[in-house]
Parts: C-alpha cells; sequence; structure tokens
C-alpha cells in the first residue's frame, strides 16, 4: 500500500512539474528596425579576420550580418520571456516562458510577425544511468599515423599532409554536445584550442559534460605518431556547444544556428558538426521526409545561410538508416553543405549511415568516410573504435580544411566542387555514398592545375567570355578525343552535361544568369573554373 502512494505521489509530482515547465517559443522579427550597429562599421559585429574572409572571397556584407535590436530583446524580456538563443540571419529570437499566457501579448507586438511553437525539454527522469567504462585498446600503431593511418590513407591524406598542409593557419569551429577534459585531455594541445563558447549554459563544463564533442575533436587534433595523428592536427579549433545530450528538443536547432552565427562572425574557416535533426522526445514537433529539401526546417535554413556567407560546412549524414527515419538528418539535406556518410575499412556503406536522396531529389550524403568503426581518443586520452558518421565527419572536415589551406584562392564551394569530382564515383553517385570516397591529393592537384591554368596556356584551350551565350572547345590535350564537360550551381547540383568534341560550341541561352561551376573531365585530366552567365 505505502509502495502505491509513493508511486502515486511520484507520478503527481511529475504531472506538476511539467506543467510548471517553461514553454519555447521562435519568434520571427518583421525586420532588423533599430539596430545598434551599422553596415558602415561591420567591425561592430565581425571579427577582422570574418572581415578578411568576406573580402578575399567577395561576400557581401547585408543587413542580414546586422545584429537583432537590442531595444526589441529587452521588450521581450519586459513581457516576462527569457531569451534562450537569438539568430540575426533569420532574424528570430527564442523563448522560454513560465507564464504561457503572456505569448499573446508578445505576439502583438508591432515587431513581431509570427511565432512558432517549440514546446519544452522532456526532463530526464532522475533516475540515474550508469554508461559502462569504455575499455582502454592496447595495439600496436599501423604507421607514422598510428590507429588512424587507414582512415587517412583511404582519402590520401597522408599525401596531403607531406605536401606540407597539416590545417596551419585555418580555424575550425566544432559545433557539438559536450566537450569532457578537453581541457587537460593528454591528447590535446592546449595551444590549439583557442576558444570555447556554450550556448546553452553560461559556462563550458569541461569536468562534467558529455564526451562526445571531446571524441569529434580527436579525428582532428591529436598530434602522437606513436598512438594517433588527426586529420589536421595543426589547425586551430573553436569548441562551441548547442547540443543538450540529456533530451532531444526543437530549441536545439536554434542554439545550433546561433553557434554557427558565431562561428562566421569568428571568421573561421570550416565548421564541422555531428550533429543532426529528425525525430524529438516529443513527436508532435517531428521532421518529415518531405521536410529534406534544403530550406524547410530551421537549422537548414540557417546552414544554407552559412553557406552564402562563405563558410565551409562539413556535417554528419546520421545514423538513422537503422530506425524508422533511414534518410540523412537536417541540416545534411542542405545544398553547398558537406555533408558525410560512414562506410566500414572495406569500403561498405554503414548499415546505419543516414540514406538519400533529399525530397527534390539532389545527391546526398555528398561523401563518406570511415566511421565503421573509427579511431578516436577518448575524453581520458585513451584509443577508442566507435562507430557513426559523428566520426566520418569531422575526419573529412580536417582533410577539407587541409585542402583549403593548400589552395586559398578557392571559395569554399570550389573546395566542395573539388572533392566531389575527386570521388571514388563522382559520374555515377548513389543514395548510400554519394558521390564516394574522396582522393584528397588527387583534388590537391587538380586544384593546383586549376591556378595553373589561369598563369599559363592550359593544355585544354576552352574559350568563354562572361556573358557569351557559348562555350567553344579549342583544342583538347593529346591523346584526348572528347570531354564530359558539366554545368553545376555554386551549391553543387548538376545543372547540365554534355559530352564535346575540339571545335564544338555549347549554347548556353537556356542556362538562367548567375555562377556556375564548369567542370571538363576527359580520360587523363580533370578542370574546373567558375563562370558568370550574364
Amino acid at each position: 500500500m505505502k509502495q502505491r502512494l509513493y508511486i502515486a505521489l511520484l507520478l503527481l509530482a511529475m504531472l506538476l512539474g511539467v506543467r510548471a515547465q517553461e514553454q519555447h517559443y521562435r519568434i520571427w522579427f518583421t525586420d532588423k528596425g533599430e539596430s545598434a550597429c551599422s553596415l558602415d562599421r561591420p567591425e561592430q559585429f565581425l571579427s577582422p579576420r570574418a572581415l578578411e574572409h568576406r573580402q578575399k572571397y567577395g561576400i557581401a556584407i547585408d543587413s542580414t550580418d546586422l545584429p537583432v535590436s537590442p531595444f526589441r530583446l529587452q521588450q521581450l524580456s519586459e513581457q516576462g520571456a527569457r531569451i534562450l538563443a537569438i539568430s540575426k540571419w533569420l532574424n528570430t529570437a527564442t523563448i522560454a516562458l513560465t507564464d504561457t499566457t503572456l505569448l499573446s501579448d508578445i505576439a502583438q507586438l508591432p515587431f513581431v510577425s509570427r511565432f512558432d511553437r517549440l514546446g519544452s525539454p522532456v526532463q530526464p527522469t532522475g533516475l540515474i544511468i550508469v554508461k559502462p567504462r569504455k575499455k582502454r585498446v592496447e595495439a600496436e600503431p599501423l604507421s607514422f599515423y598510428g590507429e588512424a593511418a587507414q582512415q587517412i590513407a583511404l582519402h590520401n591524406g597522408e599525401r596531403l599532409h607531406q605536401a606540407g598542409f597539416r590545417g596551419e593557419g585555418m580555424t575550425i569551429a566544432v559545433i557539438d554536445g559536450g566537450f569532457l577534459n578537453a581541457d587537460r585531455n593528454p591528447q590535446f594541445d592546449p595551444d590549439h584550442i583557442v576558444g570555447i563558447h556554450d550556448f546553452i549554459d553560461e559556462t563550458m563544463d569541461f569536468r562534467n559534460g558529455d564526451s562526445h564533442g571531446s571524441e569529434v575533436l580527436s579525428t582532428l587534433l591529436v598530434n602522437d605518431s606513436s598512438l594517433f595523428i588527426g586529420t589536421a592536427p595543426q589547425a586551430s579549433y573553436w569548441l562551441l556547444r548547442s547540443e543538450d545530450t540529456a533530451t532531444e528538443y526543437p530549441t536545439e536547432e536554434d542554439y545550433w544556428a546561433a553557434a554557427l552565427e558565431y562561428a562566421d562572425s569568428l571568421g573561421v574557416d570550416v565548421v564541422t558538426s555531428s550533429l543532426g535533426y529528425s525525430r524529438f522526445d516529443d513527436s508532435r514537433y517531428d521532421h518529415t521526409w518531405d521536410d529534406l529539401d534544403g530550406h524547410t526546417t530551421f537549422i537548414s535554413q540557417a546552414a544554407a545561410r552559412g553557406v552564402e556567407k562563405g563558410l565551409l560546412i562539413v556535417v554528419s549524414a546520421g545514423n538513422e538508416r537503422i530506425n524508422e527515419w533511414q534518410k540523412i538528418t537536417f541540416p545534411a539535406d542542405v545544398a553547398g553543405v558537406l555533408s558525410v556518410g560512414a562506410i566500414s575499412a572495406n569500403r561498405q556503406p554503414a548499415y546505419f549511415s543516414g540514406a538519400g536522396p533529399t525530397a527534390d531529389g539532389r545527391v546526398k550524403p555528398d561523401v563518406v568516410a570511415i566511421g565503421a568503426p573509427a579511431a578516436i581518443i577518448d575524453s581520458e586520452g585513451n584509443l577508442q573504435w566507435q562507430n557513426g558518421t559523428s566520426f566520418s565527419a569531422p575526419i573529412m572536415a580536417g582533410l577539407t580544411a587541409c585542402l583549403w589551406q593548400a589552395l586559398p584562392q578557392l571559395s569554399a564551394l570550389e573546395i566542395i566542387s573539388l572533392i566531389q569530382q575527386n570521388s571514388s564515383q563522382y559520374l555515377a553517385p548513389d543514395s548510400l555514398l554519394g558521390y564516394g570516397i574522396p582522393d584528397f591529393y588527387a583534388a590537391y592537384r587538380q586544384g593546383a592545375a586549376i591556378e595553373t591554368a589561369h598563369m599559363t596556356d592550359a593544355p585544354l584551350q576552352l574559350s568563354y567570355r562572361e556573358g557569351s551565350p557559348v562555350i567553344s572547345v579549342k583544342a583538347l590535350p593529346a591523346g584526348e578525343e572528347s570531354l564530359d564537360l558539366c554545368i553545376y550551381n555554386p551549391g553543387g547540383s548538376l545543372v547540365q552535361r554534355h559530352r564535346l568534341t575540339e571545335g564544338e560550341t555549347l549554347d548556353l541561352t537556356g542556362l538562367n544568369p548567375g555562377i556556375y561551376i564548369l567542370s571538363a573531365r576527359g580520360r587523363q585530366f580533370c578542370w574546373t573554373q567558375k563562370i558568370r552567365r550574364l
């Protein structure tokens, strides 16, 4: 009888707790209004490095870069709202209300256009679940790269490193759910961790936080030839926490967007995130397959805006193929975001790796790397093997940063296009491997050839004048009879494909105005260039 009474009281307490929980809402503003900053003084909201990045790649600074008006945020607070996250790109504020009757007053404010209900985090039950301690793997290193040798060699990454590109001068932001012991991991060089920011709590908890982000970071940062070397060991890193690992709720997409915008304002080069969303603890807020179009969900809208700002964003494809969802997760659906699936060491698709294509038929994932399992270093500095696209994505991100270090004249989208073109099944992509397994050294050689072609007479001679409606094949390299000419939009989607011979011309009259990537491939050469159709 006492046990039944205890259970009843416990259930009542839980019910009352749920009723007292804060409810989350996303508030959309009508415009930027009375901003405290000016487009004439971008140094007020973008770092010198970010400004240099924008200037170098010709990316305009516009009203979406202006911070959300602090006066509007103050008015929301005065109405009883607690500010959780802010997106300047999408012009929103995510708030929490304990008294939900206040929402009607907030919705009537003249600068509010609409609001989205995001529910509330499903609180943990209070039960303590003790995870088994991971067992350290004792093994002899395979090479100079230790146990990471195979996952780097698969992509010819060691040759990129040997050419002198190990991430020096590049800054990578890692957006994840926690970085346990990242400040004292014996395998992490603290000099390469240049900053941290927590978008959920006031301070980063290195002692009691989740270890997932630390394990992700290890695939990039560790530089111990006796045990393990990451894919970009000389890069600098920002650690950004946006994931509440205790629950799964829509507001986490807003935290992620805030982290991405923060990374942009810092001027980072590459963002890698092993977070993805599809289903939530409260199923009322679940996404659907139809949403996989690159612009419907909030997180995908933020990622798409990040692509426009020139960020090179790498995300995991998700581990949902073994679950009801099966597909890639958000924001892996975004054009111009490099979404990464997982394969085993024998190059087979991982049984869990999220599948494409997108709802509008685009190739996803873009590429794959080893993640079934991948070698990682845990939060205590021990070697482990872990399954997940959580690890294939940062492996890819590190090599991508090294490639961009080698080819700084190319934009983020051009780097992604190079990676795709030099992947194992570029001409026959599928829904599990995408364009396949990238060869980063081949991408580097092709990219270097592009730069050489800009300075000297290239063996391949194509004639294209900006605004002209035709491309002419003036001459082909010796031994080549024809070329495969592909035209891609800036997001990497194929627009046109043609087979041309020497002396032929291609009519571009039907091509809409805009920027495109022109790719010419023969039996012994591959060449790309950005073109503008006026």
